[in-house]
């Protein structure tokens, strides 16, 4: 990597940190919802923050898919356009049954699942290892918001 290349790539990883971090905050208004027992339009904080978990997830998924679109040389080509496909239908079908208590386990687990999946699939490149550190930082951030919410449903 030449200079400029390398201070466009510390841009884009501040960039990236940032927004990763940044996209926890509507987790947090949904614990904090769910707390005060507030609702926006009807809207409370178990659905705000089931349906916001769903979202994140089918982007994570988007992730897959696009990188699958994109490397059609890549051994895992086609298990992970499958296996995109069938984690964000289950954050679909865990939005549909957000009333219910296994909503959230659910969601929480297909995190980890997603987390784990790109822990062995990360290439070994050195100017990734920063995204991927703060991807499954993240992960297990908005894991432990999906057991906070859940204790505070099941109080």
């Amino acid at each position: 990597m030449n200079v400029s290349d390398e201070a466009l790539h510390n841009g884009n990883t501040r960039l990236f940190n940032w927004l990763a971090y940044f996209g926890v905050v509507p987790f947090v208004i949904g614990i904090a919802m769910g707390l005060a027992g507030y609702s926006v339009f009807g809207v409370d904080g178990r659905l705000w923050f089931t349906a916001y978990s769903c979202v994140i997830l089918s982007f994570l998924c988007g992730v897959w898919w696009g990188g699958a679109l994109n490397r059609v040389d890549h051994v895992h080509r086609l298990p992970l356009m499958v296996l995109s496909n069938v984690i964000a239908l289950v954050g679909w079908v865990a939005l549909l049954l957000y009333q219910s208590p296994l909503a959230l386990p659910v969601l929480a687990v297909a995190y980890l699942f997603v987390e784990r999946a790109e822990a062995r699939l990360k290439p070994n490149v050195s100017f990734l290892s920063g995204y991927f550190s703060t991807r499954s930082r993240v992960t297990y951030l908005v894991i432990a918001c999906h057991l906070v919410m859940i204790a505070i449903l099941w109080r």
